[in-house]
C-alpha cells in the first residue's frame, strides 16, 4: 500500500456576528462567532437586496406605495438642511457630554407630533415591539430579520405588516427631524471571546475599516452612560451620528434617550479608542467605543 499524503488540518475561519446571538433583551445586541462564509453571504444578499430595491424604484409601472410595500428595507427619509444641525463622529478626545433638557425636549416634541397623528396600526405595531412587558414579537422578528438578511419579504406576512408599519412611524420623525442624533447601543461578547479592556482585544472582524451591518431594528441611548453595558468589558459599545430612526425617549423632566434606529443600516468601523464621558451622577468614566461611520 501507498503511503497516505497528509493533509492539512485547516480549521474553518470565524467572525463575530454582531446580531447573531440569541436575543436576551431590546436594549442590547448579543453577538456569535460563525463562519466567516456566513458573513460573506449575508452581505452578497445585502447588496442583492439593494439592487433589487433600487430597480424597482425605477419601474414607472408601479405606484410609490407599491414600490415600498415590496421594498426589502426601508427607505431613508430623513434631511438635515442646517450645517449648524448636522453633527460628525466626534474626535476621540472630546468629553462625551449628556443629553441636555433642551435636546431632549426638542426630539420629544417631534415624537409626540409623530404619535398624535400615528393611525391605531402603528400604535399596535410599535406596542407590540417596543413596549409590551413580553418581548417575544421583538425577538421573533429580529432574529427573522437577521436570517434574511435585513429583507423583510422573507418573513410571514403578519410580521412584515407589522415591521413596516413601525418602519413607517419611523419615516414620519425622519421627515420632521431637522438634525442629527449621537446615539450608543452594546453588543454582547460571545462567551468564548476575550474581555474589551483595550482596543487590540477587539474582534478581528470589528477592527478599523471593517463593516458592520444591522438587519434588525435597534435600540439606542443618546447617553452613553444609559447604555446598558457602558461599564463591562464584556461588551462593546458602538458609537454613531445619523439622522436616521426616531426618537422614544422623554422630554426634559426625565433622563430616557432612547432612540430606535431603522433596520437594513450598514456601517464602516471609523476607529476604537478609549473616551471619557459623562455618568449618571455628574462624574465621568472611561472606556473603548467603536465609532460607527453610515454607509
Amino acid at each position: 500500500m501507498g503511503a497516505k499524503t497528509a493533509r492539512p488540518n485547516r480549521e474553518q475561519a470565524v467572525a463575530v456576528d454582531p446580531e447573531g446571538g440569541v436575543i436576551s433583551a431590546r436594549d442590547v445586541k448579543a453577538a456569535r462567532e460563525v463562519a466567516e462564509d456566513a458573513m460573506t453571504e449575508r452581505e452578497f444578499q445585502r447588496l442583492a437586496n439593494q439592487i433589487t430595491d433600487e430597480l424597482r424604484d425605477d419601474d414607472a409601472s408601479l405606484t410609490r406605495a407599491a414600490r415600498d410595500r415590496d421594498r426589502a428595507t426601508p427607505r431613508d427619509l430623513s434631511h438635515v438642511d442646517s450645517d449648524r444641525l448636522r453633527g460628525e463622529l466626534p474626535a476621540r478626545e472630546e468629553f462625551r457630554e449628556a443629553l441636555s433638557g433642551r435636546q431632549r425636549k426638542i426630539r420629544s416634541t417631534v415624537k409626540n407630533q409623530v404619535m398624535a397623528s400615528a393611525p391605531a396600526s402603528q400604535h399596535a405595531a410599535i406596542a407590540s415591539m417596543l413596549t409590551d412587558e413580553d418581548p417575544r414579537d421583538w425577538r421573533r422578528i429580529n432574529e427573522g430579520l437577521h436570517h434574511a438578511a435585513g429583507n423583510v419579504q422573507q418573513l410571514a406576512d403578519t410580521d412584515r405588516a407589522k415591521v413596516q408599519r413601525v418602519d413607517r412611524a419611523i419615516q414620519s420623525y425622519e421627515r420632521l427631524n431637522d438634525r442629527t442624533h449621537r446615539v450608543y447601543v452594546a453588543v454582547k461578547l460571545p462567551d468564548n471571546h476575550r474581555d474589551v479592556a483595550k482596543p487590540e482585544d477587539l474582534p478581528a472582524n470589528l477592527q478599523p475599516g471593517s463593516t458592520v451591518a444591522f438587519d434588525q431594528f435597534t435600540l439606542t441611548r443618546h447617553n452613553l452612560h444609559e447604555t446598558p453595558g457602558h461599564d463591562s468589558a464584556r461588551h462593546v459599545v458602538f458609537e454613531v451620528v445619523t439622522s436616521r430612526g426616531m426618537y422614544l425617549g422623554r422630554s426634559d423632566s426625565v433622563e430616557d434617550t432612547t432612540h430606535l434606529l431603522p433596520r437594513g443600516m450598514q456601517f464602516d468601523v471609523a476607529s476604537a479608542d478609549h473616551v471619557a464621558y459623562a455618568t449618571r451622577a455628574g462624574g465621568f468614566n472611561e472606556r473603548v467605543v467603536l465609532q460607527l461611520r453610515e454607509r
